[in-house]
């Protein structure tokens, strides 16, 4: 009975391995494409630098009932930094909204994996 049991397993894995090694596959990229985005975000920060920037755009951006819940409502501001003129875009909290016009302080944190983040500081 086992013999004919392992040779039942043995014949389905065989008329299935292509379908096995696509799944596999398909869900290690998927992992891959979660996981590289959530690494970049977790890296260390070794630089700090406050800068200074003038609003220039300011967005609504209503929270989502499912990811959401105990963030509240939020502006997503585009500000212009008075130090290279670049255009960065950070969120703020609507306890303390900004003009379009006005000058406000920025965090920008360097991390470890070089890439860059902007914090709204508040004043």
């Amino acid at each position: 009975m086992a013999k004919a049991r392992h040779s039942l397993v043995w014949m389905t894995l065989q008329e299935n391995l292509r379908g096995i090694l696509v799944t596999i596959l398909v869900v290690g990229v998927c992992a891959l494409a979660i996981g590289i985005p959530i690494a970049r975000q977790s890296s260390p920060i070794v630089n700090v630098e406050r800068l200074t920037g003038t609003v220039v755009n300011v967005l609504n951006t209503t929270p989502d009932p499912e990811s959401s819940a105990g963030r509240g409502f939020s502006y997503l501001y585009g500000i212009r930094l008075d130090q290279n003129d670049r255009l960065v875009f950070v969120y703020g909290d609507a306890t303390a909204p900004r003009a379009i016009g006005s000058k406000v302080s920025v965090e920008r944190q360097h991390r470890r994996n070089d890439t860059e983040t902007y914090r709204l500081l508040r004043q």
